[in-house]
């Protein structure tokens, strides 16, 4: 084959420097627009993480009526991971931490109590005007029982129900405020102050005559 001539050396190397700026430009530019979708695709719309962490409580909650703890809690947990402001999500996690307590050994119940006391706690501290937190955390304090200072704070925590805001109330799990004079009665038996835990089994009775949980200690007492 005859020696290439230096014009064609020259018109070959143009064409491949041609080409291998070409290839360069066309990966900064797929770099450029990668880099835009990235940056645009992850640049936060607060109405639009607000509107769905609303939806997600509220699935959270149906799931928690439904009896399905699991999804709820893995529902919550989310919901708080996008606006960890919504108070009824904490306080749904910890009612569903509440809700599984009692199926597990004792030494794991106190670690499920402990992230149910968590969560209630991180609902008041977001709306302390939030009754069913105040609820969840006496139901707490009341199941972990492991001196007299969870029944005395129970007492405070339901005090601070019956004054917040009662539209929260009533939902799940508990019906009137007859439950929570028996909570409280139990938890003034367990202290031993009989003539308190008498007074709030009365007090329960009068707003519902056929409460078990104040039957049952008004049995008791007798």
């Amino acid at each position: 084959m005859p020696a290439m001539n230096g014009p064609m050396k020259k018109s070959v190397s143009r064409f491949t420097f041609h080409v291998f700026i070409s290839q360069v430009n066309h990966r900064i530019s797929v770099i450029l627009i990668l880099w835009l979708i990235v940056s645009f695709g992850c640049s936060e719309d607060p109405e639009v993480d607000t509107d769905t962490a609303k939806k997600g409580q509220r699935d959270g909650w149906a799931a928690y009526d439904k009896g399905d703890f699991s999804v709820a809690l893995l529902t919550f947990e989310r919901v708080i991971d996008l606006d960890v402001t919504l108070a009824d999500a904490h306080n749904g996690l910890g009612w569903s931490y509440l809700s599984t307590s009692q199926s597990h050994n004792p030494a794991k119940t106190l670690g499920i109590l402990a992230k149910a006391q968590k969560a209630f706690e991180g609902a008041i501290r977001s709306d302390a005007s939030n009754a069913d937190a105040w609820i969840g955390l006496a139901n707490t304090l009341f199941l972990r029982r492991e001196s007299a200072a969870d029944f005395q704070t129970a007492l405070r925590a339901i005090h601070n129900a019956l004054q917040a805001d009662h539209r929260t109330l009533f939902r799940h799990d508990y019906q009137s405020a007859a439950d929570l004079y028996a909570l409280r009665a139990a938890c003034y038996y367990y202290l031993g102050e009989t003539n308190l835990a008498r007074s709030a089994i009365e007090r329960a009775l009068q707003i519902k005559p056929s409460n078990m949980a104040a039957l049952s200690l008004q049995q008791l007492l007798k």
